[in-house]
């Protein structure tokens, strides 16, 4: 999984507001400086971010900092989503409009509405799961959704139950009571927060509809040009099948789709993809494709994807497949055919 480095970026301002130091963990992490996390970058694996809070626990000596770290004024950083939980008409648009806009710093939600006739339970998915970076997001994404319910008036009484798949953390015990009140539960199935669903639809006093409507028409254009970067993909994908057997180098791909080459890395980046690995992902289907057909020799299809030799386009299809192109044309290729 992929996620933005702005994540990555608030955890370090979360560390600095706390009076720890940032750039130790971000170094033990391979990172320079605050520099190297830039919002519109591109995105990293989200094994950094686990390691990153296993180095945060190692700094902070904390093994629930995530408790802390849910309710760091450091949060209001979230690029498009602040502005936008802030100025909301009810708790309802505000899961909505995190759910939606989530894919804007994350792969998916981390949380997720579920609802029955009395109550509304919001369940805790964090993207990093297992082991204490595990534990430390789940308290992180818990804690967050708690302040969120307090933000619309809930009170100790609305929050029915919180649970933790997690055994009960006995060294942190009040600091969760503390955080979550006393209807805690642990070695449940999953994270999730019970809370009283009446408070789904209350109108805030707090929602300004000029902020609010201003915030998501930004949110939704920030959408809408990330989701056109997957079909940038696929006019990629069109762009070097129609080439070969030329492979045109990352410099030309770029032009023929009119932006800068740092901005076209850039944009693949983020969808988890680079120049190479689409045209090899480009010969690798077309190599299928050829090879079921059963109508051209290796040599010809070795040509056709712009290979110098056969020997390189075997190398290459064993390397994809684990398969010679013979033993793929008469095995899966033979039972692929119509």
């Amino acid at each position: 999984m992929r996620i933005s480095p702005i994540n990555l970026k608030i955890l370090a301002y979360t560390l600095d507001l706390e009076g720890f130091k940032a750039s130790a963990v971000l170094r033990r992490c391979g990172i320079e400086s605050f520099d190297d996390l830039q919002e519109d970058g591109e995105w990293v694996s989200a094994d950094l971010f686990d390691r990153m809070m296993a180095a945060t626990i190692e700094e902070t000596g904390d093994s629930a900092f995530g408790l802390v770290a849910g309710k760091s004024l450091a949060l209001m950083r979230y690029g498009a989503i602040t502005p936008l939980v802030l100025p909301t008409p009810s708790l309802r648009h505000m899961l909505n409009d995190i759910k939606r806009f989530a894919l804007l710093v994350l792969e998916r939600s981390e949380v997720e509405l579920a609802e029955t006739a009395t109550t509304a339970r919001l369940v805790v998915q964090p993207v990093v799961q297992g082991g204490l970076s595990g534990h430390f997001r789940m308290a992180q994404v818990a804690t967050s959704s708690v302040q969120m319910l307090r933000f619309v008036g809930a009170s100790n009484a609305d929050i029915l139950e919180v649970s933790f798949p997690h055994a009960p953390p006995a060294e942190h015990e009040q600091r969760y009571v503390a955080t979550f009140g006393q209807r805690l539960s642990f070695g449940q199935k999953e994270c999730s927060i019970t809370f009283n669903r009446a408070l789904l639809d209350v109108k805030l006093p707090s929602h300004d509809p000029v902020a609010y409507v201003a915030a998501r028409t930004r949110a939704d254009s920030l959408l809408a040009a990330m989701k056109a970067g997957s079909d940038m993909a696929d006019t990629v994908r069109a762009w070097l099948l129609s080439a070969f057997p030329r492979l045109p180098s990352v410099t030309e791909t770029a032009a023929h789709l009119g932006m800068s080459e740092r901005s076209f890395r850039r944009h693949l980046g983020m969808l988890d993809m680079t120049h190479a690995g689409l045209a090899q992902e480009c010969q690798r289907l077309t190599a299928e494709r050829l090879l079921a057909e059963g109508k051209l020799p290796l040599k010809q299809i070795a040509e056709a994807l712009g290979f110098s030799s056969v020997h390189s386009f075997h190398r290459a299809f064993r390397r994809w497949s684990g398969l010679t192109p013979s033993d793929w044309r008469e095995g899966r290729g033979g039972k692929a055919q119509p």
